[in-house]
């Protein structure tokens, strides 16, 4: 019960990812300090037509009036307060090159060379045929704009408006931030009914989408929450229903009930002390378990009901069973706790748990509860449909030349990975950010990020400026197009150069006057004036303007710098390579194309390297199992052909393995394997009578089969396409093994014995 209390959902994407992928970890820095994980993204469209400023202004008023204190924003916010961008150039000011700084002050209080500044930029003015550097040099006749992190700053900053006009991006900061989804979905349903109170949207044809941190959270909690709640429900109702098919006894149906019941308790509560959440991966862990370990209970009470005398000894009797059955499945998800993905190490991990508690719970409980609850003597069903030794070798052979016309026709599937699958089904927050990506460059998947960091502000500066130097070196051959990264923006030591700024400021009043009779007006002394009066007061490294590039996390005891790159490619695996010299242990690029192209040979890894020598690893041990070569590889033979009708079915339907589904090759290996042991083992108990196996173990292993397929199918209606194709192939997988194991096992087994 207390690890319970420590069990909470996961819902951010990258929890599932590899941690020490270097994009992964960077694009974890740029949006725990400068995305402002908290944001709300709300889209704007116009029905075919332009959206106006004034129609915006109007509406992100009443936004802030009923959202208040929340921050929604629809331009810059150096704009909106142009108070607060005077401050913020004074401060980068005080913290600029001594060089630069020594410039500044030699024009600003030598009278003559002010003057003839001044001339100059009117002349600049005239002459110019650039709009943005005319105006800018209109609205700031002393230079301050010209601080050499300025330029790169003006030329990232983010358009709220798309340049067909028909699109604007409205920003809407929580004011309560949160990870808890069930708060993050309050917060958004807020946000639309202000949305929709506004009479404008209907009035002027708008209408709106949301995307942003909050927004996948709350949709992949919903999603989780129904993935874990639905998939169980559907699950327990299904199996329950078998179970009374095959038992015929509600009593015993209740008794295993409260079974599994303790098995999920345990399980959940060791998970809540071993892994303290649940990702979007692992939480496709309860229907699976369920399907495994009711298995175990089925077939004790199958074998009970053909008359064993006593709880002791019907445990002696299956714990061979059951142990070996158990400890087999345990060692496939035990190897997925290798996986590179975090997803898969928590799935396989519970599910290691939960088969160990749940076959304990069963050999502990099941017997001593039997007595009670007797099982009803086996209903004869026609006779044992066990085929002789030619039609059993006849289906393997029909396995084989399907599998193979199949691959000779359409090949064998490829192993990718895609985002996408990871995206809830049907995503308002996916929709929208992909409106937005095809009409606002700076969002596209060409702009990456590039993330730099440091002990301190001077470690920092450091790596920034050998990552400049390689950000120029591509650009230079064509890698790059642009490239934005202010290490100018990172604080140099003030001393000198505050004292020199303030006498500056203590003739503000007189440098404003030179400026007003060289013909310049209110307006356009305006920022000049502010960034005057801003040098007198108590100076700030990180402010409105430097704290989207720059930030000193105290918590992690480093400072972080934050820069962009346009690359002239979209990046994919076969050219990531070329984005290799920007990733070192000081810096490192980031965006969801560049781990995207990352992650592919972890799928790779995963599928070549754990999945496929596992069920190799696992097949071998068989021998250990039955001590005999003959009986393990009549098993082998079962599985192997079950295997490759799986991948058959996957080639055949066009599809591709990915790093979820791939586990679906040892996840069939370490169930199916189950139905050979419980079989053999049967057929040797009762030293081969077919009829006695067939209405004990045989009953039971279609029972399990049936169970454990519907505890894997029940994941093709989970919320994202990863489970959804893990659940297909895995209870695909499921029912041919156990067909498999009841046409060919027992035939090839009285062969052998013959």
């Amino acid at each position: 019960m207390a690890g319970l209390t420590r069990l909470r959902f996961e819902t951010d994407i990258l929890d599932v990812l590899p941690g020490n992928l270097p994009s992964v970890k960077a694009l974890k820095v740029s949006q725990k300090h400068f995305d402002n994980d908290q944001r709300v993204a709300l889209l704007l469209q116009g029905d075919g037509e332009e959206i106006y400023e004034e129609d915006v202004a109007e509406f992100v008023e009443q936004m802030r009036e009923k959202l208040s204190p929340a921050k929604v924003l629809y331009k810059s916010e150096l704009e909106e307060d142009p108070a607060a961008f005077g401050q913020a150039l004074a401060d980068i000011w005080r913290y600029a090159p001594q060089e630069d700084v020594a410039e500044l002050v030699e024009r600003m209080t030598d009278e003559e060379k002010l003057k003839a500044h001044l001339e100059e930029v009117k002349g600049e003015i005239r002459r110019s045929f650039d709009q943005q550097e005319s105006t800018m040099a209109a609205y700031d006749p002393l230079g301050f704009l010209k601080h050499p992190g300025m330029e790169e700053f003006i030329g990232s900053e983010l358009a709220f408006q798309s340049e067909d006009g028909m699109l604007w991006i409205v920003l809407i900061e929580n004011p309560e931030p949160t990870t808890d989804y069930h708060k993050h979905a309050a917060w958004l349903e807020k946000i639309r009914a202000a949305a929709n109170g506004w009479d404008g949207l209907e009035e002027l044809g708008l209408s709106y989408g949301l995307t942003g941190g909050p927004v996948y959270n709350a949709e992949i909690g919903a999603g989780m929450e129904k993935d874990m709640s639905g998939t169980i429900t559907m699950t327990c109702v299904a199996i329950g229903l078998l179970f009374l098919l095959i038992q015929r006894h509600p009593g015993q149906l209740v008794m295993i009930s409260l079974l599994l019941g303790l098995t999920f308790l345990i399980t959940l509560g060791i998970g809540g002390w071993v892994f303290g959440a649940l990702n979007l991966v692992s939480v496709g862990f309860a229907a699976i378990l369920l399907g495994l370990v009711i298995d175990y209970g089925v077939v004790i009470s199958r074998e009970a009901a053909g008359g064993i005398a006593s709880s002791g000894t019907l445990r002696r009797e299956m714990a061979p069973a059951v142990g070996w059955a158990a400890l087999t499945t345990a060692i496939v998800f035990g190897l997925l706790t290798l996986s590179t993905f975090n997803g898969v190490r928590q799935l396989g991990g519970l599910i290691v748990i939960g088969l160990v508690a749940g076959a304990g719970v069963m050999l502990v409980f099941m017997p001593m509860f039997l007595g009670k609850f007797h099982g009803k003597e086996a209903r004869v069903f026609l006779e044992p449909p066990f085929p002789g030794r030619k039609a059993a070798a006849g289906v393997m052979v029909a396995c084989g030349l399907l599998a193979i016309g199949v691959f000779v026709t359409k090949g064998e599937p490829d192993v990718s990975f895609d985002f996408s699958m990871v995206e809830p089904s049907s995503s308002e927050a996916a929709a929208t950010f992909t409106k937005i990506q095809e009409k606002f460059p700076a969002w596209s998947d060409r702009n990456l990020q590039v993330i730099a960091e440091g002990s301190d502000w001077g470690d920092l500066r450091g790596a920034a400026e050998d990552l400049r130097e390689k950000l120029k070196k591509l650009k230079e051959e064509g890698v790059i197009e642009t490239y934005t990264l202010p290490v100018e923006f990172i604080p140099y030591q003030t001393g000198d150069a505050d004292e020199s700024l303030k006498k500056i400021a203590a003739k503000r009043d007189e440098i404003l006057e030179t400026l007003k009779a060289a013909g310049f007006s209110e307006a356009g002394i305006a920022l000049d004036g502010m960034v005057l009066e801003g040098f007198l007061k108590a100076p700030s490294p990180i402010n409105e303007l430097t704290k989207h590039f720059v930030v000193e996390a105290t918590s992690d005891h480093r400072a972080f710098l934050s820069g962009s790159i346009l690359v002239a490619d979209e990046v994919t695996v076969e050219n990531a390579a070329a984005l290799k010299p920007l990733s070192s242990w000081k810096y490192n690029v980031t965006g969801w194309s560049v781990i995207q192209a990352a992650l592919l040979p972890s799928v790779k890894r995963d599928f070549y390297v754990i999945f496929l020598p596992a069920t190799a690893v696992l097949l071998l041990t068989l021998v250990i199992v039955f001590r005999s070569v003959r009986d393990a590889a009549i098993s082998i033979l079962v599985l192997v052909a079950a295997l490759a009708l799986v991948n058959a079915f996957v080639a055949g339907t066009g599809r591709s393995w990915n790093f979820l589904s791939g586990m679906a090759i040892p996840l069939i290996v370490g169930t199916g394997i189950d139905y050979s042991i419980h079989l053999i083992f049967a057929l040797r108990r009762s030293e081969g009578d077919f009829k006695k196996v067939w209405n004990g173990v045989g009953k039971a292993i279609c029972f399990c089969g049936l169970s454990t397929a519907v505890g894997f199918g029940s994941l093709m209606f989970a919320s994202n396409e990863m489970l959804r194709s893990m659940g297909l192939l895995c209870s695909m997988g499921v029912l041919l093994t156990t067909l498999l194991s009841v046409l060919v096992v027992p035939g090839l087994w009285k062969r052998n014995r013959a």
